[in-house]
């Protein structure tokens, strides 16, 4: 008779992601099923199966450190980046507040602001509030300020073609998506750091793609704080591929994950554009690629990438090549926390 053994794995750990998995299923020597979340290699691997994504605490929110009578607000970011946060009264009667509202603030990395204070104008009477609260990667203001152009976050030697560019027909029309690049390439391509700097948030336990309602939060990916208070994003990427760990610092040509076809995605490809805080909205800025000899280039519809110089433009319908999601759909890509309160992350990945 075969024996059931259920290996129950507990953290000790609060994981502050999103996060999916892997049930293993294995026959040791003495005929029993073992279930595990862990790879045993000393085993025989009898099934995996995939287990649906799951929600878990959020690397940003905000929190009442008061009463229920004086409220007091605070911001908590554990984000290795800056966070910029509004927050509003919807309705309210019989209340005051400490700061005029709305009102944003920006709340430094790994840390904690105090944001505002509540309390009733009259004691001995009624009172009633509701709030709302909104948050956006990086802080406002940047100048968008390279040390060089970008290199492009693929290997070169393998020709790859851009099937949608700057103001792209299909889908780049969105101001979040405006000077975004698709990259079709074969699953498992390395994708490289266009440029250096610090990983803010990673998703990569998605690994279903289509073209379904459902699909539009369902893409992996990488987003790096630039120096200059810029973000890279990397979408699309295959599921457990990320080779960097949020809060990393990574390099210029460092390997970050591998590519894929996750989400809301018509076929294998990479979604790469550069991001910029402009006030409570994340809008796409226009860059320019590093080119196999040495000059940098704008990134165009049907240009070879490639170590030679890469000017010279593909004779091939690139219309049929994979390319996001409208960018009407793409706002929740990078919500991988699906927290109730409004967040205007401004993410449009096409």
């Amino acid at each position: 008779m075969i024996r059931l053994l259920f290996l129950i794995l507990i953290s000790l750990f609060s994981c502050e992601c999103s996060f999916a998995g892997k049930i293993y299923k294995y026959l040791d020597e003495d005929g029993v099923l073992v279930f595990t979340d862990t790879p045993m290699a000393e085993k025989v691997l009898v099934e995996v199966e995939q287990t649906p994504f799951v929600e878990a605490k959020k690397y940003f929110h905000v929190e009442n450190q008061g009463s229920k009578s004086h409220p007091v607000f605070y911001g908590v970011n554990n984000y290795y980046g800056p966070v910029e946060v509004e927050i509003k009264l919807t309705e309210y009667h019989n209340i005051s507040s400490s700061y005029k509202l709305p009102k944003t603030f920006v709340v430094e990395p790994r840390s904690r602001l105090k944001l505002v204070e509540l309390w009733p104008i009259r004691r001995d009477q009624g009172y009633s509030y509701s709030y709302q609260t909104e948050f956006v990667f990086g802080r406002p203001g940047g100048r968008h300020s390279p040390s060089d152009s970008y290199v492009p976050p693929a290997p070169l030697d393998r020709g790859f073609v851009i099937s949608q560019a700057f103001h792209g027909e299909s889908s780049h029309r969105h101001s979040q998506s405006e000077y975004a690049v698709d990259i079709p390439m074969p699953m498992g391509t390395p994708v490289l750091a266009a440029r250096s700097g610090v990983v803010i948030d990673v998703s990569s336990d998605f690994f279903e793609n289509g073209r379904s309602e459902r699909m539009k939060s369902r893409a992996n990916s990488i987003t790096v704080l630039h120096d200059d208070g810029t973000m890279a994003l990397y979408a699309h990427l295959k599921q457990e591929s990320a080779q960097v760990l949020i809060g990393a610092r990574v390099f210029r040509g460092q390997v970050l994950a591998e590519s894929g076809n996750t989400g809301y995605s018509s076929g294998p490809h990479l979604h790469f554009v550069i991001l910029k805080n402009t006030g409570m909205e994340l809008r796409s800025i226009p860059f320019a690629f590093h080119g196999g000899n040495g000059h940098p280039f704008t990134p165009q519809r049907g240009l070879l990438l490639s170590g030679e110089p890469s000017r010279k433009r593909v004779k091939q319908s690139v219309a049929k090549m994979p390319v996001s999601n409208p960018s009407k759909d793409l706002k929740s890509m990078l919500e991988s926390t699906a927290e109730k309160i409004r967040r205007t992350l401004g993410l449009n990945f096409n």
